[in-house]
């Protein structure tokens, strides 16, 4: 019996696909549904990607189609960073399986409303389309989840010329309000954990003797253009997300308060998370610091249950 059901909502996506690998492999929560929506790239690439996913990571989890653009924007994809198809120096064959019968938010709805204990968590890698618009259709949702640990935005913007534009907020900041307006407890895994929580080039070369699997996330890498950290590695953001799902013991958190501001650059807005950890009020429990070499070894084991 594991400890809580699970819904991943994402934007596959190089380290979107470690994230997932990661989160099907823990001992102590069940993925119930794969949520799909368009950020790194355009949701019928995501999609795909997410089918493709299921079957390489061997798990017989449902994949819901999502948004195909932000609440009131237009979408501007991260391409640049993980390659046209989204995987970086790895190209998937065409998926056998098939989109869920449901699209988000009603296939997210659908396993909330099977499991009404409220002990379903949303681990949301990407931006926060699908999450936004189930709560705007479905508002009864918010009773169903027991809190939502997402990757996005920063925690300190001391010397900072500009706030920091972290994409996955940047790409729907208007999505972010609303799911932070709903009381659902949230949990924040800000984007510079993954300048810390790397792969350098010879941890990649451990990766790529693992296994098959392992061998397909090298390729990855190989064309991952992170511009976190260059030629020292390669971040993976979202799975430092999952991995304070089961191995939360590996992170130490702060309480916060945290909320939507906007900022013009070169005549351009963009949204970004304010994050007041001297608020009276705290509304979100923020990661600070990871345990990198424990977040390796929990990484390394999960990777290498395909042996």
């Amino acid at each position: 019996m594991k400890d809580y059901y699970v819904i991943i909502d994402c934007d596959p996506g190089i380290d979107d696909a470690m994230a997932i690998m990661n989160a099907v492999n823990s001992e102590n929560i069940e993925v119930k549904l794969i949520s799909t929506v368009s950020g790194n790239l355009t949701i019928e690439e995501t999609v795909k990607n997410a089918l493709k996913l299921t079957e390489i990571f061997k798990v017989d989890i449902p994949v819901a189609e999502g948004a195909r653009q932000p609440v009131k924007r237009q979408s501007v994809y991260a391409s640049m960073a993980q390659g046209t198809k989204g995987m970086g120096g790895y190209t998937f064959s065409t998926p056998k399986t098939k989109p869920f019968i449901y699209k988000s938010p009603d296939a997210i709805y659908f396993f909330l409303k099977e499991n009404p204990a409220k002990n379903t968590t949303l681990l949301c890698l990407g931006p926060m389309t699908n999450i936004a618009n189930l709560l705007t259709k479905y508002p009864d949702a918010k009773n169903l989840i027991s809190r939502i640990v997402f990757m996005g935005g920063s925690k300190d913007e001391n010397g900072m010329t500009e706030p920091y534009r972290e994409f996955n907020v940047a790409y729907d900041p208007e999505a972010t309000q609303i799911v932070f307006d709903s009381n659902i407890p949230l949990v924040m895994v800000p984007m510079e954990l993954g300048h810390i929580a790397y792969f350098t080039p010879e941890e990649q070369g451990k990766i790529k003797r693992a296994n098959a699997v392992g061998e397909i996330f090298y390729k990855m890498f190989s064309k991952y253009n992170d511009f976190h950290v260059g030629k020292l590695g390669a971040a993976v953001h979202d799975s430092c997300c999952a991995l304070y799902l089961s191995n939360p013991e590996i992170f130490r958190t702060e309480e916060a308060f945290i909320k939507i501001d906007y900022h013009k650059q070169k005549g351009q807005e963009y949204g970004f998370i304010n994050c007041n950890f001297d608020a009276e009020n705290k509304n979100a429990t923020v990661c600070v610091d990871i345990d990198v070499e424990k977040m390796k070894k929990i990484i390394y084991g999960n990777l290498f249950n395909y042996n």
